[in-house]
């Protein structure tokens, strides 16, 4: 146990690398999405998931980067490069040349790629990979179907295949549009509850002539850090607040009750958003369940399958983008980039761009030599061509 501890990083370390680095934070977003969506709370170790940081390569020119002139520090710092490096010494911290690497190269897409292939590979993303792919698979079956693109020849053989396809895909929403419910219900509860104390809090605050918080989300909480006279709401409902935060945050991983040192806390009206989409899914699957399993095929009018399984996904799909969009402007970037920029040397990115590279040098030294050579040519050209036209 002391040696799997020793291998993973802390929480607080997570949390940084969340806000500066693409590769976290894809892992960090589509495990909570899978979380709310897929996973049911009672997995508690599949629900964090544990990936391996990509290793940084030291090359031998990287080690001498020290030794080179400024401006050529400068080329490498645009390139990705880790800088500063001596020869002799022993190989820096694995965390500080990822984190330091990361400042350096800012390459938002093949970071993100990579952070969504690390979490394939986890327990949480195979299950999500699964899932995904099922249901792509079969949705895609129905629309070949319906378009006749696989033609069977036969309608009564093309309309079977059409219902079973929409059958399991039925299914398919019904695990977890269905079979969520119960921890889905309590969820919303939760929520609710939290923003009935945080209008509370409000109403108490302005009764009292005191001023608004600069962050209503942050509900202030003495056990928290919090000053004793900010903590407007009684003890009793203070408690019960803060028992409500803690279930919902183990349930819905994304939210935050709480500014921390890398993250604000979470929009208490975004995750109540979040909470009543997933509810609309479950609501839509039930009513689709209903038409599916309560009519046969001849009887079943066209627009409730083509109305109720839409919105049952497009339900799904939109808390996935208010937890993905939330949970980033939650995140303190600038502020923590500056702390490791500050604590690693590593300059801000304006500061390499104003420094030419060797290759703007380069392009400049040899479009100010055609410069040269153009205007030296037309000097010549209009030597040569004064005697011609006195002639």
């Amino acid at each position: 146990m002391e040696q799997e501890e020793e291998e993973h990083h802390h929480d607080e370390v997570v949390e940084h690398l969340d806000c500066i680095g693409e590769c976290v934070s894809t892992i960090s977003h589509l495990a909570n999405a899978a979380n709310t969506i897929l996973i049911p709370p009672i997995f508690s170790s599949t629900r964090k998931p544990v990936v391996a940081l990509p290793q940084i390569s030291l090359l031998p020119s990287d080690s001498q980067a020290q030794l080179l002139p400024e401006h050529d520090q400068a080329d490498r710092a645009e390139k990705g490069m880790v800088i500063g490096i001596v020869p002799g010494e022993a190989r820096p911290d694995e965390l500080d040349l990822h984190v330091e690497h990361v400042l350096r190269k800012r390459d938002q897409a093949k970071r993100a790629l990579r952070g969504l292939w690390a979490f394939l590979k986890t327990p949480m993303g195979i299950l999500t990979a699964i899932y995904g792919f099922l249901v792509a698979f079969w949705g895609a079956a129905i629309v070949l179907f319906l378009l006749h693109w696989i033609n069977l020849h036969n309608d009564y053989y093309q309309k079977l295949w059409i219902e079973i396809t929409c059958q399991v895909e039925n299914g398919l929403f019904t695990i977890t549009g269905v079979g969520l419910i119960p921890w889905r219900v309590i969820d919303t509860y939760r929520i609710v509850r939290i923003t009935h104390y945080k209008i509370l809090s409000r109403k108490i605050r302005k009764q009292r002539g005191m001023k608004a918080l600069n962050d209503e989300n942050d509900i202030p909480d003495p056990e928290n850090g919090a000053l004793t006279e900010e903590a407007v709401l009684p003890e009793a409902q203070q408690k019960a607040l803060r028992y409500q935060q803690e279930k919902f945050m183990k349930s819905q991983t994304w939210y935050r009750p709480h500014e921390t040192e890398t993250h604000r806390a979470f929009s208490i009206t975004t995750a109540l958003w979040i909470c009543l989409l997933i509810d609309g899914n479950s609501i839509f699957q039930c009513m689709l369940c209903g038409t599916m399993w309560g009519l046969n095929m001849y009887n079943r009018p066209a627009w409730t399958t083509g109305s109720l399984v839409p919105l049952s996904f497009l339900c799904g799909i939109a808390a996935a983008v208010l937890i993905w969009k939330g949970g980033d402007r939650t995140k303190k970037v600038e502020e923590v980039e500056g702390k490791f920029r500050d604590a690693l040397g590593v300059p801000e990115k304006e500061q390499c761009v104003k420094k030419s590279s060797s290759l703007m040098r380069l392009f400049t030294k040899g479009s100010n030599s055609a410069r040269q050579e153009a205007n030296s040519a037309q000097q010549v050209a209009q030597c040569d061509a004064g005697p011609s036209t006195r002639t």
